[in-house]
């Protein structure tokens, strides 16, 4: 007996050791007794401590509902996962997850679409949050987070950060103008001291309807926004393209900077590719990563000079990439995650048609994908590292730091459901 708990005890230390070296360790599942847990998300609580939700569907009554579990740095796992009662019925699209977002004074809200019912339009839907005071005990009724309550169109693909002040800023893609523009509109909310989220107030129009929004602030309290935008360039006779937006708020959220074009792609399409952009922040700029197929299909990276919209030419990252999400490290180091198309299946992005009436969805069946994890800017000695090989449907992962090291989540297809994967990788020896 004793030389058995030696071999093990061996086996353990040898496999930690292997772990605080560069590349991936190996996956592990995140055990919630779900067969059918998707739409990872990682953020943060007011203590800095990486936080994962995701959307997890109830073998009891078939319903999904928001749930989130703390990392804990030391076991290198997941503490016991909290579900939010209001979510119940929520939305588990990709795109639009479910979200927590702490405050710094420690409240959470939990912020989740869900459908309404029984209405002429099968897509309207609001947006709605719950409040728990007592690190996720007890929670409140759910709350519209918009000021629009109307049931005949739809909102959703939202995102949120904490302030520098310590309140929480969102943003989402709202149909309330109706036939009026094209596409949507986006919204912007922030909460106040000791209360939700106060009175919206919208700041662009002319939106993509369908793909994920991204709010991201910096140290200095500065808000980045970007967002997949519909325009109309005189140079290709009033042809549609969707390309990606950027916008800037210096004073806390009170006004923003008009819509600037982070990358000319001229993608002419007319439905929703279901990928939006991810941003974050350097001492050499602001940084985007994004999906398009406009002048050659692929995720594409680049940077502004300064804190404003003029954004340098972009550089092809991977052209069998998709859903990326990027974050800097404390030392300016930028790290990309996305899924790499192995097989066929994935080399055609989602694409949706669609009006604020009717919308109707068709893409092709997931294929084996990798994940992978990017240094950027890339070069042509780029060195990325293979989370997963190849063998599995893998995809929409998400990234945060954790010590020196990334935490990296994303979905895995199987044939009993969908279940979360998760890997703690070294980035130094």
């Amino acid at each position: 007996m004793k030389k058995i708990t030696y071999i093990v005890f061996t086996f353990l230390a040898g496999l930690a050791a292997c772990n605080k070296k560069a590349g991936p360790a190996l996956p592990q599942v995140l055990n919630t007794g779900s067969n059918e847990a998707v739409a990872p998300y990682f953020t943060r609580d007011s203590k800095q401590n990486p936080v994962l939700c995701w959307t997890e569907k109830d073998r009891a009554d078939s319903t999904y509902r928001l749930k989130y579990a703390v990392y804990n740095a030391g076991t290198r796992q997941f503490d016991s996962p909290i579900t939010v009662p209001a979510s119940a019925g929520c939305s588990n699209a990709a795109e639009s997850m479910a979200k927590v977002a702490f405050k710094a004074d420690g409240t959470v809200l939990a912020i989740f679409a869900r459908r309404f019912p029984n209405e002429k339009n099968p897509y309207a839907g609001a947006i709605y949050y719950s409040i728990s005071a007592d690190h996720g005990l007890n929670w409140s009724d759910a709350r519209f987070l918009h000021t629009d309550t109307a049931h005949t169109y739809g909102r959703s693909f939202f995102d949120v950060a904490r302030l520098k002040d310590g309140e929480l800023g969102a943003i989402w893609l709202d149909g309330r103008y109706g036939k009026n523009i094209r596409g949507s509109a986006l919204f912007f909310a922030r909460t106040t001291a000791g209360k939700g989220f106060a009175t919206d107030t919208c700041i662009a129009k002319g939106t993509c309807e369908c793909c994920r929004t991204a709010i991201f602030s910096d140290d200095s309290g500065n808000i980045h926004l970007a967002y997949r935008n519909i325009n109309f360039p005189s140079a290709l006779s009033a042809k549609q393209v969707r390309d990606m937006a950027y916008q800037l708020s210096s004073d806390h959220g009170k006004t923003f900077s008009v819509p600037s074009t982070i990358s000319h792609d001229n993608w002419e399409i007319t439905g929703c590719p279901h990928s939006g952009p991810s941003v974050a922040v350097t001492k050499a700029g602001v940084q985007a990563v994004w999906f398009t197929a406009g002048g050659g299909a692929g995720l594409y990276h680049t940077a502004s000079a300064g804190l404003g919209g003029d954004f340098r030419q972009r550089n092809l990252i991977t052209a069998s990439g998709r859903h990326p999400q990027l974050i800097s490290l404390k030392n300016d180091q930028l790290l990309m995650v996305c899924e790499e198309a192995v097989s066929a299946a994935m080399e055609k992005p989602m694409e949706m048609n669609h009006s604020h009436s009717e919308m109707k969805m068709s893409h092709t069946a997931a294929g084996t994908a990798k994940i992978m994890l990017t240094r950027l800017p890339a070069g042509p000695n780029q060195k990325n590292i293979e989370v997963t090989d190849g063998t599995a449907a893998d995809n929409h992962a998400v990234l945060t730091s954790v010590g020196d090291d990334v935490l990296i989540a994303w979905v895995r297809e199987e044939k009993s459901g969908s279940k979360i994967y998760y890997s703690r990788i070294a980035l130094t020896e």
